[in-house]
């Protein structure tokens, strides 16, 4: 008779041939479409981002929110960094007005007084004879939480923070 008993993160199967544990996880990790603001792949040189909020509002792409039924599409035309941009607002303590930006460079957009970056994912572009291939690095994922503090004539400083867990990449 076996001392092995199913546990805790893993199942056990036993017969008179012998026994078997498997400790594979017992649950998927969602697709990542449901990741909210997970950049993607589409096609071509277009991203997707799916849809999630920064301070409780769905940002745009364009003009166009996130999470509209014909899914706007992030255009990428070099090396560069998918971010979010938030926009300070005189009268509001939480900057509302969130937009997913593409920002060609090789280091992410530098916050200002009045606009603040968070960067989601870094695209590195490659051209070859066989085509354009396009790699995708995540930096973050998640919905989040932007605060903008100012003290006096001190320069700005945007406070970033995800308000949701985030499995491993």
């Amino acid at each position: 008779m076996s001392n092995i008993q199913p546990g805790s993160g893993y199942g056990f199967t036993s017969s008179g041939y012998g026994f078997s544990i498997n400790a594979e996880p017992p649950f998927n990790f969602p697709d990542d479409n449901y990741r909210p603001l997970y950049v993607s792949y589409k096609e071509s040189n277009k991203f997707l981002v799916s849809p999630g909020t920064v301070n409780r509002v769905i940002p745009k792409i364009g003009e166009v929110y996130l999470d509209a039924p014909e899914k706007p599409q992030v255009t990428v035309t070099a090396n560069g960094y998918i971010c979010v941009e938030l926009t300070h607002e005189v009268d509001s303590f939480f900057p509302r007005t969130a937009k997913i930006i593409f920002h060609a460079g090789a280091t992410t957009p530098g916050d200002t007084e009045t606009t603040g970056y968070w960067p989601l994912a870094k695209i590195n572009v490659t051209e070859a004879e066989s085509g354009t291939t396009y790699e995708t690095i995540t930096f973050s994922y998640g919905n989040l939480v932007c605060n903008r503090l100012k003290a006096g004539a001190n320069t700005a400083v945007w406070y970033w923070a995800a308000i949701n867990s985030q499995p491993s990449v």
